[in-house]
C-alpha cells in the first residue's frame, strides 16, 4: 500500500507541556548520534577496520574473538531504525564491510586440519566466504545481530540481501562450495556441534583439549573421565589427550540443542525472499526439537547424534551437548536457543504456546530450587553425573568444604539430585514468555523469581545491565506494564543518558593509559611477553598510549564493551518490547516506525513516542512533536516485519472521542508543532507473514 492511500490521524491541538519523557527521549538521541566520533577517531582505522600488529599470524587470544568484532557494532543499526542519525547507517554498513575485509585476509592458524579435510586448505582465513567458517551457534548468533539489524534497517541494500540468502544456504546446504554439507535432512540434524562456511568441523575434535584460564569460570564438560577431576589435570599432556578423545567422540558428530539459533539465520532470507522453502526449513528443524523434548520426561535435551537419537554419542546421557546443561553457561542458553525457536515459529505460524517449553523449563528447574536467607529462590542452572567432583572458579552459596585443589578462588559446588550452580534466573526468560503471552499467570512467575537482595523491580539497576547489550532492566520494564512503575520511563532514560556519559569517560580514560578489565588473562609467560609487543606495536603504529590491559581487552573484545550507543530504554519505551535474544534472537515488538516526509525508517525528527501499556488485541500509544513550528509525520507500522494488523485507532480530538476502522499495517499519524496525541491502537497478532517491505515499497 503506497504511503498516500494509508489510513491517517491527525493532531493539530497544541499542548501547553510536553511530558518530560519526551523531552529525554529526544535528548538521549541527540546525544547518541553526536557521541561516536570519539569511537571512529581514535579506536579504529581511517577505514574502518581493527588495529592490528605486525606480527605474522597473529591470531588475538582464541579465534572465538572474531566474533566479538562484529558485536560492537550490532547497536547502530537499531539506533537508526530507531530514529538515529542517518549516519549511524552508513558507519554500519562501512563497518561490517570492514570487519569482513578484515577478518577474511587474516589466516588462521592451528587448523588441525588432518588429510581427509584436504578440501578445506585454501580455506584457512578467519572469515571464509565472509563468514565464520566452523564455530559454534551461541558466538555465531552474537556476531549476527549486526547482521540483523543491518537486514530489518536498510532490506534494499543488495549486497547484503546477497549475503542473507547465501549465508542461509550455509545451513540449508545450498551454498556452493562448502566442503561438506552441514545438515541432514533427513534426520533433522546439524552433522557437528561446530560448524559454518567450511561445514561441519569434525577436524576440531582431534586434538588434545589442554587446560586455559579462559575456563576457570566454567569447569569441565565431562566429570567422567578417569584421572580428570578439574580443569587442572589438564596441564598434564597425557590427560589432556585422554579428556580431548573423549570430548571429540560425544561432540565431533553430535547436534546441540544450542544449534536452534540458526533459524534465525534461514528465517532473515524468508523474511527477504518469501520463498516458502525457508520456511519450511525452519519449522522443520524446530520439529525436531519438540520431538526430542516431548520424548524426555519433561527436561529439553542439550544433544542429539547422527540418527536424531538423543544421547547417540554421550552414552545415552540427555545432558552433555556443546553449550549444553553442562558446560560452560548450562540454562542460559539452551534457554535463550528454546526462546528464539519459539519466536521465530510464532512469526512464522501465528501459533500461541511457542514459549510454554520455556516456561515449563523454568518450572522444572523451580522444582530443584532452595531459598536463600533473603528469600530468593536459587535456581540450577547445570546438571552433571551425580557425585561429581565440581571445583572451579564459581562464587556460589551451594557448596562443599571438601575441596580438592588448593587453586585460589576454586569453590566446590554441591549437586541435589545431579544439578548444581544454583542462582536467581535471569529475568529474561520469563519476561520474554509473558511478553509473548501477555497473561497474568507469566507475570506471577516473573514475580516469584525475582532477586529480592535487589531492588530492580521498582528501580533502574546498574546492577541489572549486560554489559554486552548495555541492557538488562527486564524485571523494571515488566513492573511498568504491570502498572507498578509509573516513573519507568524517566528514569530508563536518565539510566541511559549516564550510561553514555560513562562510556565516554571510560574511553577517555584508555586514550591516557588508564587500566581496563583484563577478563581472561594471558596464560602464561609466552603470551605477556607477545601482549607486551603488541602494546608496543599499537601504541607507535596508531600513536597511542594504551596500557597493557586496555591493549588486551581490545583483542579480546575489540570494541563491545566502547560502544556509546543504548538501545534498551528506545526499544521499550518506543516500540513496545524487549531487545532481541542477543544470542541471535530477531526483534520483536509491538510496532515501529518511519519518517513519512524523509523516506526512511525510524521516528522522524523531535518526535517522541511512548507505548504506555501493552494488551492482548493492541496498546496505548503517545506521540509528541516537540519542535515549535514545523509539523511532522509518522508512520506507524505493526511488527517489526509487519506481522501484526492494526484493526482501530481510538483518539480524542477537539474534545471529540474518534475511532476509525483500521485493516493493515500502517498508519499516518501528522503531527503539529508542539503538539501530542493518545492513541488506543487495536492489533490482531501474527497475522501476516513477515517481510521487509515498508510503507514506501
Amino acid at each position: 500500500m503506497p504511503a498516500h492511500a494509508l489510513p491517517k490521524v491527525t493532531a493539530d491541538e497544541p499542548a501547553a507541556s510536553m511530558p518530560l519523557w519526551a523531552v529525554l527521549e529526544r535528548r538521549l538521541i541527540s546525544l547518541m548520534n553526536d557521541s561516536v566520533d570519539l569511537v571512529l577517531d581514535r579506536f579504529l582505522t581511517p577505514e574502518g577496520e581493527l588495529f592490528w600488529p605486525d606480527i605474522a599470524d597473529f591470531q588475538t587470544y582464541a579465534y572465538s574473538n572474531v566474533d566479538n568484532a562484529f558485536e560492537g557494532f550490532h547497536s547502530w543499526p537499531l539506533f537508526y531504525l530507531l530514529g538515529g542519525s542517518r549516519r549511524f547507517l552508513e558507519l554500519a554498513h562501512k563497518q561490517h564491510n570492514a570487519l569482513i575485509r578484515q577478518f577474511s585476509r587474516l589466516p588462521k592458524k592451528d587448523l588441525g586440519i588432518e588429510e581427509q579435510y584436504a578440501a578445506r586448505i585454501g580455506r584457512d582465513t578467519l572469515l571464509v566466504d565472509e563468514y565464520l567458517s566452523d564455530i559454534d551457534w551461541m558466538h555465531q548468533g552474537e556476531a549476527a545481530q549486526l547482521f540483523y539489524m543491518l537486514n530489518a534497517a536498510d532490506p534494499d541494500n543488495e549486497q547484503n540481501r546477497e549475503r542473507a540468502i547465501r549465508f542461509a544456504g550455509f545451513f540449508t546446504n545450498e551454498t556452493a562450495n562448502v566442503p561438506e554439507p552441514n545438515y541432514d535432512p533427513v534426520h533433522r540434524v546439524f552433522r557437528s556441534s561446530l560448524i559454518g562456511s567450511n561445514g561441519p568441523a569434525f577436524h576440531k575434535f582431534t586434538k588434545p583439549y589442554k587446560y586455559s584460564s579462559w575456563m576457570e569460570p566454567y569447569g569441565l564438560a565431562y566429570y567422567d573421565v578417569p584421572g580428570i577431576r578439574t580443569m587442572l589435570d589438564l596441564k598434564d599432556a597425557q590427560n589432556a589427550e585422554k579428556y580431548g578423545k573423549v570430548y571429540g567422540e560425544r561432540l565431533g558428530r553430535a547436534d546441540t540443542v544450542t544449534n536452534l539459533m540458526v533459524t534465525s539465520m534461514v528465517l532473515n532470507a524468508y523474511i527477504h525472499t518469501g520463498e516458502e522453502k525457508y520456511r519450511d526449513w525452519v519449522l522443520d528443524y524446530i520439529e525436531g526439537w519438540r520431538e526430542r523434548y516431548a520424548a524426555s520426561d519433561g527436561v529439553m535435551p542439550d544433544n542429539a547424534g547422527p540418527s536424531g537419537a538423543v544421547g547417540e554419542t554421550m552414552n545415552g546421557k540427555w545432558y552433555g551437548g556443546h553449550y549444553g546443561w553442562t558446560f560452560p553457561h548450562g540454562f542460559q542458553f539452551i534457554g535463550d536457543a528454546m526462546t528464539i525457536a519459539g519466536e521465530n515459529e510464532r512469526l512464522l505460524t501465528g501459533k500461541t504456546g511457542r514459549l510454554t517449553w520455556v516456561r515449563e523449563q523454568l518450572l522444572m528447574l523451580m522444582s530443584h530450587a532452595v531459598q536463600d536467607e533473603q528469600g530468593s529462590l536459587l535456581l540450577p542452572q547445570k546438571y552433571a553425573d551425580p557425585d561429581s567432583v565440581i571445583e572451579y572458579a564459581s562464587r556460589q552459596p551451594i557448596s562443599r568444604p571438601d575441596r580438592i585443589t588448593d587453586k585460589p578462588g576454586f569453590t566446590r559446588l554441591r549437586q541435589i539430585d545431579g544439578w548444581y550452580e544454583f542462582r536467581t534466573q535471569n529475568p529474561s526468560h520469563p519476561a520474554r514468555v509473558y511478553m509473548d503471552t501477555l497473561d497474568p499467570q507469566d507475570m506471577d512467575l516473573l514475580k516469584q523469581l525475582r532477586d529480592n537482595t535487589n531492588d530492580t523491580w521498582n528501580h533502574v539497576s546498574a546492577r541489572a545491565v549486560n554489559a554486552k547489550t548495555m541492557g538488562g532492566q527486564y524485571n523494571a520494564y515488566m513492573n511498568y506494564l504491570d502498572g507498578g512503575y509509573p516513573d519507568y520511563p524517566v528514569d530508563a532514560l536518565v539510566h541511559s543518558m549516564n550510561q553514555v556519559y560513562g562510556q565516554l569517560k571510560k574511553l577517555r580514560g584508555e586514550l591516557e593509559g588508564a587500566e581496563s578489565g583484563w577478563g581472561y588473562p594471558p596464560d602464561n609467560e609466552v603470551e605477556y611477553e607477545e601482549l607486551r609487543e603488541v602494546t608496543r606495536q599499537i601504541n607507535e603504529k596508531y600513536g597511542r598510549r594504551f596500557s597493557e590491559s586496555t591493549v588486551h581487552s581490545y583483542f579480546q573484545t575489540f570494541l563491545l564493551y566502547r560502544s556509546t550507543v543504548t538501545t534498551e530504554a528506545l526499544v521499550h519505551l518506543t516500540m513496545g518490547g524487549l531487545l532481541p535474544v542477543y544470542n541471535g534472537g530477531l526483534l520483536n515488538v509491538s510496532v515501529r516506525y518511519y519518517d513519512a516526509d524523509r523516506k526512511r525508517p525510524g521516528l522522524p525528527e523531535d518526535v517522541a513516542a511512548l507505548v504506555g501499556a501493552i494488551r492482548k488485541d493492541g496498546i496505548a500509544l503517545t506521540l509528541c512533536n516537540l519542535h515549535p513550528i514545523q509539523p511532522r509525520t509518522v508512520i506507524v507500522q505493526a511488527g517489526a516485519f509487519g506481522e501484526h494488523s492494526f484493526t482501530s485507532a481510538e483518539y480524542v480530538r477537539g474534545g471529540v472521542a474518534n475511532h476509525i476502522p483500521i485493516d493493515g499495517r500502517w498508519l499516518e499519524v501528522e503531527i503539529g508543532a508542539g503538539c501530542t496525541i493518545d492513541l488506543r491502537l487495536g492489533l490482531r497478532k501474527f497475522v501476516n507473514q513477515p517481510s521487509y517491505a515498508g510503507p514506501f515499497h
